[in-house]
């Protein structure tokens, strides 16, 4: 981590909530702004690996909000509060030390990454708004934050939204991935055995895959991704036959993927099993159905 962070959280100033002066307080969910595109942001910084150290631990993606919102609430208790207060001086005081460039070094995106968030931006602006002419499902909690921070300025965003926008380029390389089966595989008749008419594709009837028979199915690797969103089957396994697209899922700690993965590659990337099938639809809400293979597969020779 850059020298610059370092000296940022080592002398971080903490300050209280804003207070309205007739004693209530403001929107507890308000749409901030920042003086760059924030999506370009994450972008850079996911792409010149700003990211905690393995001595102060967790997620890159929980790093970057709380750098986002601590930039954030600096900026704007600045600019609001009252400017003989202690709070503001100390925060002046302390913007103003010249060993801090804080956005010369951190806070400013390139070229290439805000016009990839532009790409970003304008696919899931026709995206949602697509689902929501097609549709008489509501918006799943997350299509909601998405299509709150899409719709917004380019430098705006709600706290609560930093989550989608900090694992977006993710989201999105899924969605393309997603777009590629769509255009190349052929969909499936759907099937009684899955409701896809909710914000979450389910099994309507968990005992019916005890009566789904096994049958001989030789595939050809396409792809493995991390699926986000689901952390019980976030990895997929995706394969073809015949023009059809099928999956296994797996729990991100399964401790024999790498069985799997080393039994893919000895094999040319050809997978003999014996294996129960049903159709699936690919996401929620979506036409395109495919082949989803259960637990109780068996390696072939």
């Amino acid at each position: 981590m850059s020298n610059v962070i370092d000296n940022y959280y080592d002398r971080r100033i903490h300050f209280e909530e804003i207070i309205e002066t007739d004693g209530s307080t403001l929107d507890p969910n308000p749409i901030r702004s920042i003086e760059v595109d924030i999506l370009a942001l994450v972008l850079f910084w996911n792409a010149t690996g700003i990211a905690p150290t393995s001595e102060e631990g967790g997620s890159k993606y929980n790093y970057w909000c709380n750098i986002i919102r601590e930039h954030t609430r600096r900026s704007f208790e600045y600019q609001s509060a009252v400017p003989t207060s202690p709070q503001v001086r100390a925060f002046a005081n302390y913007n103003s030390n010249s060993d801090m460039d804080w956005n010369k070094e951190i806070m400013t995106p390139r070229k290439q990454d805000i016009e990839y968030a532009s790409e970003i931006i304008d696919y899931y602006k026709l995206k949602l708004s697509h689902r929501a002419l097609t549709s008489d499902i509501p918006f799943s909690e997350y299509e909601t934050k998405l299509s709150s921070f899409v719709n917004s300025g380019r430098k705006q965003f709600k706290f609560d939204e930093l989550g989608v926008i900090a694992r977006l380029e993710e989201t999105y390389n899924v969605d393309l991935v997603f777009d590629g089966f769509i255009e190349t595989y052929d969909s499936l008749p759907p099937s009684e055995v899955f409701d896809s008419s909710t914000t979450n594709v389910r099994l309507k009837n968990l005992e019916s895959i005890k009566e789904w028979k096994r049958k001989p199915l030789t595939l050809n690797f396409i792809k493995k991704l991390d699926v986000l969103g689901n952390k019980e089957q976030n990895i997929r396994y995706y394969f073809e036959c015949n023009k059809e697209l099928y999956c296994m899922m797996f729990a991100e700690r399964n401790p024999l993927l790498h069985v799997l993965d080393k039994r893919i590659e000895d094999n040319n990337n050809v997978l003999n099993i014996l294996g129960a099938v049903n159709h699936r639809p690919l996401y929620a809400n979506s036409n395109f159905w495919y082949n989803t293979i259960y637990d109780n597969w068996i390696l072939k020779d």
